[in-house]
């Protein structure tokens, strides 16, 4: 993201830069994003999101989408933050090829990208989730007897 900056040369030649007036969700150069989904469950996903992108291209009511909100999540899936997505117009999807008698398992994944003009950044972490930690102090690691051989802690042994 880059912003162009204003510039007033006052007397005697000093130059002198302002921050620019522009509205924030202007500033950046895009309003294009692209989604990358992995191909799952048979092509679900793909028959659901192709079935959006279709409906809103028929519907001539609307101009603009319902909001879509993508959430980032930790590697415990607790919610960091979301980021809301208005007036969204379906740009592309990509194809897919159903070639089910394909020999070798290869990741697929297949595209979506519309545009946007409205985003909204949402902080959604829980004082008890951020690490509160004075400037000297260092984080304690609590080991909890677990070995990387040890499977039954795992998967415990049934009854």
């Amino acid at each position: 993201m880059s912003l162009t900056m204003p510039e007033q040369t006052l007397m005697r030649g000093k130059k002198r830069t302002y921050r620019p007036v522009t509205n924030i969700n202007d500033i950046v150069t895009t309003r294009e994003l692209s989604i990358v989904f992995r191909r799952v469950d048979s092509d679900i996903n793909y028959m659901i999101l192709r079935d959006i992108f279709d409906t809103k291209y028929l519907d001539v009511l609307n101009v603009f989408a319902e909001p879509i909100q993508v959430t980032t999540l930790d590697i415990h899936r607790d919610a960091i933050y979301r980021v809301n997505y208005r007036e969204i117009i379906f740009s592309n999807i990509s194809e897919i090829i159903f070639a089910y008698n394909q020999q070798t398992f290869s990741e697929q994944t297949f595209t979506l990208n519309f545009n946007y003009n409205f985003y909204d950044i949402e902080f959604l972490l829980n004082n008890e989730k951020v690490l509160e930690l004075e400037p000297d102090e260092l984080p304690s690691i609590q080991n909890r007897n677990w070995k990387s051989g040890d499977i039954t802690k795992l998967n415990p042994p049934k009854d």
